[in-house]
């Protein structure tokens, strides 16, 4: 929960953040913009979902291998992805085309995710 209220924006833009350090990063030197990973939301006026861009602060990993924002997104450019051997599968199937192919596929979280064994099968046969 984003609740420590930051100095760094102007009045019309109060920030808050989630903890001390991503206020120390929104006040640093290094280069921050808002993360466009799309959140789902729900309207309790009419019951339907939706998405929006999360908008929390962004930066680069200091590593390189990619970036982070302060509500827990991240993603790890696919440079790195393909020099490591592994890939991000959005379902069971698109896993079981990559395992097929030697990629060790992963979850959009970055945890485990089920192969279908026949999407596998099928990426192993051409």
């Amino acid at each position: 929960m984003a609740d420590i209220r930051c100095g760094n924006r102007d009045h019309e833009n109060i920030t808050y953040h989630r903890d001390t350090a991503t206020v120390r990063v929104c006040f640093s030197t290094i280069e921050t913009w808002a993360c466009s990973w799309l959140v789902p939301v729900y309207f309790e006026e009419d019951g339907e979902t939706g998405t929006r861009e999360c908008g929390g602060l962004s930066w680069n990993l200091p590593n390189g291998r990619g970036y982070e924002c302060e509500n827990g997104h991240d993603h790890i450019y696919c440079e790195v992805r393909a020099a490591e051997g592994w890939d991000y599968a959005a379902d069971p199937d698109e896993a079981g085309l990559l395992a097929g192919r030697g990629v060790h596929p992963v979850a959009m979280d970055g945890t485990g995710i089920e192969i279908n064994p026949a999407a596998m099968t099928y990426a192993m046969r051409g």
